[in-house]
């Protein structure tokens, strides 16, 4: 195994941060997309056990192309409401495209079951307060507060 492969084994993907009323995230990546994968997996790490949830359901996410800060929240805030009107909870999630023409993703998941999922935390919204997206150590970080 080469020293980069070692160093990609060990990067952290993500950590949660306690914010005043609110709960933030630092995400990682090593390229945009995976920045963006990385801050949908923690999101709904914060809202349920994704160790129960299945991937039977797959939604496609289509955002137009702004900074990236804004494309992040546009990005999390979509998942929520995805989550919140369809009853949703995702797992995996792949981005296609990103960059100045957008965001194209996709989430899977499965319906909120009760007996079998569990919401861990209530997220109203994903705040432009504190948003951060940028370069780092040979790759990308990304700090999101959330009101919860």
């Amino acid at each position: 195994m080469d020293a980069g492969a070692k160093a990609k084994k060990r990067r952290k993907r993500f950590e949660i941060l306690d914010h005043t009323a609110d709960i933030g995230l630092i995400v990682y990546g090593e390229d945009l997309k995976e920045l963006f994968e990385n801050a949908a997996e923690a999101f709904f790490h914060l809202i349920t056990d994704l160790r129960r949830v299945r991937q039977k359901e797959e939604r496609q996410v289509e955002l137009k192309g702004e900074s990236l800060e804004r494309l992040m929240v546009d990005w999390l805030n979509e998942l929520l409401y995805l989550h919140d009107v369809e009853n949703l909870l995702f797992k995996k999630f792949k981005v296609e495209v990103i960059g100045e023409e957008g965001l194209r993703a996709k989430a899977k998941g499965e319906l909120f079951r009760e007996g079998a999922h569990v919401i861990k935390t209530g997220v109203k919204a994903v705040t432009h307060h504190q948003i951060q997206v940028k370069r780092e150590d040979g790759g990308w970080r990304a700090r999101v507060i959330l009101d919860i």
